[in-house]
């Protein structure tokens, strides 16, 4: 843990749409930190087929939400600072969708999903935003990605490197 004085939280939503090529199955997956803290991350198959890449990112995104709210009832609870919540997703249809909620034919698969965010984006609730693919910290935990980009990205979710360990011990004498 880093002790920091920021309270804020911010999470990461994503997803690997309909990859398997057996069942068609999409994975989510979020992480979320307080301050410069990661507190919590999932990586999870859903149990049904997404119909669209936006219905997967707002599954997604509505799953990383309800966990950011209970992460800020605790923290109102604990009467600690709160500010509004950033949720990143690297899909611009979900950001443009709750920003202008007109519901169309396709999107009624996913309807209260889309109610569920567009509520919390309307009522300043959360602030949903668009980060490029490349700087989803969420990608290392549903797909596999490059070799720099996971080192960055393992970086980020301040994973470290276990270390080196020996069965030998110390040795201060030589053996005879």
């Amino acid at each position: 843990m880093y002790p920091s004085p920021n309270y804020s939280v911010v999470a990461f939503s994503d997803f690997d749409w309909a990859t398997d090529l057996d069942d068609r199955k999409s994975v989510l997956g979020y992480c979320i930190y307080v301050g410069r803290n990661l507190i919590s991350w999932s990586s999870k198959k859903k149990k049904v087929v997404s119909r669209s890449s936006t219905e997967a990112e707002y599954r997604s995104v509505a799953v990383a939400l309800a966990y950011i709210i209970w992460i800020n009832s605790l923290m109102t609870e604990l009467r600690l600072p709160t500010s509004t919540p950033r949720l990143y997703s690297d899909n611009m249809g979900v950001v443009q969708l709750t920003a202008n909620p007109v519901m169309h034919s396709w999107s009624k698969h996913f309807e209260l999903d889309l109610h569920f965010v567009k509520d919390y984006v309307q009522h300043k609730r959360l602030i949903l935003l668009h980060l490029p693919t490349q700087f989803q910290v969420a990608d290392i935990l549903i797909k596999p990605v490059s070799g720099a980009s996971f080192h960055n990205f393992k970086r980020k979710l301040r994973v470290l490197d276990p270390p080196t360990l020996s069965l030998r011990g110390v040795v201060n004498e030589p053996i005879t």
